[in-house]
């Protein structure tokens, strides 16, 4: 434990070196709500050349991601501002739902006032496991309110009905209750849930589908099928994988000017302390993501 957190913040300092202050913890509870809040990295430079909002995955602090990635230190080298958002009190809830949406665009508002900044600044929206659903959905539903540049996603679960069952299958069936509680107009549990995905196979018609011509949409994936039969009794029904190929291939399927992409990673999964897991920040190659957004 003492290692980690010796990881940790070395991490934290060197992403934040290149930045004009130490990140900022923005409250404001009468827009946020209470609990809500975003950290904000600005860069010494006067010229940004966008604004970078992500979103963590369940249960993340917003900081740990300097712990994975270098996502803030390349941010920083790039002249991007950086927004990490935190949208349910100590990141409790799965924020998939309209009341995350609003809250995330809401902040995102507050962050472009705060800096004087118009929506001429670029704004590219990212995030890890259901942070990256978050940002998927986000575009998919606020995208003609917000300018979005573009959007990635870390290895997301976008079929809720299929990450329902693989919960109940693996160690993490606690989380199966913060599905259930979104059911808030009381559907049948899965109509609810087909509603609440990016993508459901028998669900997700091409008429449902977002645009991405004029933008750009890259999911990432590291499909270590070995790993979850070995460390979490799951196979490739169980992964993430499966919701994001269906995705892709479906929006190509509407039109094959859309500019999708699926990137494939091999060993790239590495959590805090060197712990190996394919479902990580790390499995998004920080320089190369950088090149991307910008180009």
């Amino acid at each position: 434990m003492k290692k980690i957190g010796i990881v940790f913040c070395f991490f934290l300092f060197t992403a934040i070196s290149s930045y004009a202050q130490s990140p900022q913890k923005i409250e404001n509870d009468a827009l946020f709500g209470n609990g809500c809040y975003y950290f904000q990295a600005v860069p010494n430079h006067k010229e940004l050349k966008g604004v970078l909002v992500l979103i963590p995955g369940y249960l993340e602090n917003p900081l740990s991601v300097s712990a994975q990635s270098t996502i803030l230190q390349e941010a920083a080298k790039n002249n991007l501002a950086v927004m990490v958002v935190n949208l349910s009190k100590n990141n409790e809830e799965f924020p998939i739902d309209q009341t995350s949406l609003t809250r995330l665009g809401v902040m995102i508002k507050h962050f472009y006032t705060g800096q004087n900044l118009t929506s001429a600044t670029k704004l590219f929206i990212g995030g890890f496991s259901i942070g990256g659903t978050c940002a998927l959905k986000f575009y998919a539903e606020k995208h003609q309110e917000y300018k979005i540049d573009k959007v990635f996603a870390i290895d997301p679960p976008l079929d809720m009905v299929r990450l329902r069952k693989s919960l109940l299958k693996g160690r993490e069936k606690d989380f199966v209750s913060k599905l259930d509680v979104l059911n808030t107009q009381n559907k049948p549990a899965e109509q609810s849930l087909k509603e609440l995905s990016v993508y459901h196979p028998d669900y997700t018609t091409l008429a449902m589908l977002p645009d991405y011509s004029n933008t750009a949409l890259r999911i990432y994936s590291e499909p270590d099928i070995l790993w979850w039969i070995k460390n979490r009794n799951m196979d490739l029904s169980d992964m993430n994988i499966t919701d994001a190929a269906g995705y892709i291939n479906k929006l190509l399927q509407k039109s094959p000017n859309q500019k999708v992409e699926l990137i494939l990673t091999k060993n790239k999964g590495i959590r805090n302390g060197g712990q190996r897991h394919p479902h990580s920040w790390s499995i998004a190659e920080p320089v190369d993501l950088m090149k991307w957004l910008l180009n």
